[in-house]
């Protein structure tokens, strides 16, 4: 047995101090009586305290020298001897994502992967060193190389699970960085691998192996996976999607109810594995509406949603064209443009729009506003060169935020204007020959294309209107977006003209102050539920919301992944070296002084 705390040693010094204390003489006033035989219990308590008289056997004396001998050797914190099967240096990835809240495992996936490393930090030996990461978005170093084992289980019980996903290729580049060359390290992974694809590029392997440790056994789960306001001019209705991701058939009841109150009350059945849609009403004086199930599953992150039901403020936008239907019909799928609709014959101006699509026209002079324009008129001055022969067509940055949802695997472009010479802006889609699409942050956000969309069978694959809506979120962002979001995931707000001050409540109550001279990114999403953001103007507060919401697949699968895809070690892994450790027995020692102190007390109420 070693004993990892010998100083505390000094503290047995209390021992004689107790036997002292016990003997020593109790002061008490003087009282006269007519008779002794009156008195029996105190002639006998005085004569027990007459100092160093020959001690006589008590309990409470017994019992409360036991209490402190158990804690002074609790104190000298006492561990066995015991064999450990850690590399020098450990680096355990902790999954900290969404799923890990799940509750096949009690009390929690998180919480069993906690207790299961805290485990492994009592193993560390005396030269052994432990890294803690969190795998979430952004992943966190929680302790780098540490050896104390009381800090590092300090650090694990701070821990707190998120609502995002766990991006598992940052924290794998974290762990490499921690790791010193030439070092032996392992890497131990905690999770139900439901984690993002692999995005980094791992083609030289990882400074270390990693062990995967699986946590939870269960997929049954019931959410609701998406939910959408549409608005047309005969009514407003909200679709919601509901899924049942278990192996069991479930029975359940949708609750359906707006800002203003309870709306209705829906009995569902499901099959395994089965998804329903549903129509729903939604009032038109409701801002937002929310879809609760009472499915009594192991998540409970999936089973309420909530959509904002506003309009939100309408932009006009004029598209001048001698005929485009796709152009045209892109541009009205987004609820807040107002689109209207012009030959170039009739054009003369567009100052009353916030913006302007010119489509194979160029106007003598441009607009001071965000614009697009489409395959220009040669002569004109954004008119490319001679028109080329393109064919493929690819990104040119796949990370692009404007490409987002933008497939161009398929697409194919017969012809171009040839951009190669054009100051623009920079390219955003490109091909061999030249760029195709041009962007432009100054003096205003504005597009070129330079090619007629006709030439090519873009407008007739799903990622045409997604750029169309990605492209004019970017010149006109709305400035609250009603949309909802995922967990962590920024928000652009712009704020109103005039606005003197800018304020987000999120869910729980708390404030945000942003910025109101520019556009603001509101990045403290990690809550689900509603936010709503305050812009006082003139002295009138307005108010709009915007939702986060899971909205998952695959956290909502929920079922553990058996094999998990992991990147190779740079070396051949090394066997673990078996070493010398010790486990702690102190907490029983504690448990066991505190069995005492109990008993002492109901000694001294027993008047033993």
């Amino acid at each position: 047995m070693t004993f990892l705390a010998p100083a505390a040693a000094a503290l047995a010094v209390t021992l004689p101090v107790i036997v002292a204390l016990y003997f020593l003489r109790i002061r008490r006033p003087t009282r006269v009586v007519p008779a002794l035989h009156l008195w029996p219990d105190q002639i006998r308590d005085r004569q027990a305290n007459v100092p160093w008289q020959r001690p006589r056997f008590s309990w409470l004396l017994l019992l409360q020298l036991l209490a402190a001998a158990v804690l002074v050797a609790a104190a000298l914190q006492p561990a066995l001897p015991a064999t450990a099967s850690l590399a020098p240096h450990s680096i355990v990835l902790l999954d900290a994502s969404a799923s890990m809240q799940a509750k096949d495992v009690h009390p929690s996936r998180f919480d069993e992967a906690r207790r299961e490393i805290g485990a492994m930090i009592d193993e560390l030996g005396p030269q052994d060193r432990m890294t803690l990461i969190t795998i979430q978005t952004p992943p966190r170093i929680i302790a780098s190389g540490s050896g104390d084992h009381d800090a590092m289980h300090r650090a694990l019980g701070r821990l707190t699970v998120s609502n995002g996903s766990a991006d598992l290729s940052a924290a794998l580049t974290l762990a490499a960085g921690v790791t010193r060359a030439g070092e032996q390290s392992r890497a131990y992974l905690f999770t139900d691998g439901i984690v993002e694809p692999l995005h980094a590029s791992f083609a030289n392997g990882l400074p270390f192996p990693i062990e995967y440790r699986r946590v939870g056994v269960s997929g049954e789960n019931v959410g609701l996976m998406s939910l959408v306001v549409r608005t047309s001019a005969q009514s407003r209705a909200a679709y919601l999607r509901v899924h049942n991701f278990g192996q069991q058939a479930r029975s359940l009841t949708l609750e359906w109810r707006s800002d203003a109150g309870l709306i209705d009350l829906r009995a569902l059945s499901l099959q395994a594995g089965q998804a329903q849609d549903l129509v729903l009403p939604v009032p038109d004086a409701a801002a937002t509406v929310t879809a609760r199930i009472d499915a009594k599953d192991n998540f409970a992150l999936d089973d309420s949603v909530t959509a904002i039901a506003r309009t939100p403020r309408a932009f006009r936008v004029l598209l001048v064209t001698a005929g485009n239907r796709f152009l045209e019909q892109a541009l009205r799928l987004r609820t807040d443009f107002q689109v209207d609709v012009l030959a170039p014959t009739d054009y003369k101006g567009s100052t009353a729009y916030a913006m302007t699509v010119f489509d194979r026209f160029s106007p003598p002079a441009l607009p001071d506003s965000p614009f697009v324009i489409v395959d220009p008129p040669s002569g004109s001055p954004l008119a490319g060169g001679k028109a080329v022969g393109i064919g493929r067509v690819r990104a040119s940055d796949a990370g692009d935020p404007l490409l987002t949802n933008v497939t161009l695997q398929d697409v194919r472009v017969a012809r171009s204007q040839d951009m190669s010479a054009s100051r623009f802006g920079r390219a955003l889609i490109t091909s061999v020959q030249t760029p195709l699409v041009l962007v432009r942050d100054e003096p205003f956000r504005q597009v070129l294309v330079g090619f007629d969309v006709h030439d090519s069978d873009f407008p007739l694959r799903i990622g045409f209107p997604i750029l169309v809506q990605n492209l004019s979120e970017w010149m006109l962002p709305p400035s609250v977006p009603g949309h909802s979001f995922h967990p962590d995931e920024p928000v652009t707000i712009v704020p109103e003209s005039g606005a003197t001050s800018v304020t987000v409540v999120r869910p729980d109550g708390s404030r945000r102050q942003l910025a109101t001279g520019a556009i603001a990114t509101f990045a403290d999403t990690d809550l689900l539920g509603v936010y709503t953001v305050e812009q006082t103007a003139g002295g009138n507060t307005d108010r709009s919301w915007f939702s986060v919401n899971l909205f998952s697949d695959a956290a909502s699968q929920l079922a553990p992944v058996d094999r998990l895809a992991l990147p190779p070690a740079k070396a051949f892994p090394s066997p673990q070296t078996t070493h010398h450790g010790f486990l702690g027995i102190w907490p029983w020692i504690a448990l066991l002084a505190l069995v005492l102190v109990v008993a002492e007390w109901l000694a001294f109420h027993r008047g033993l």
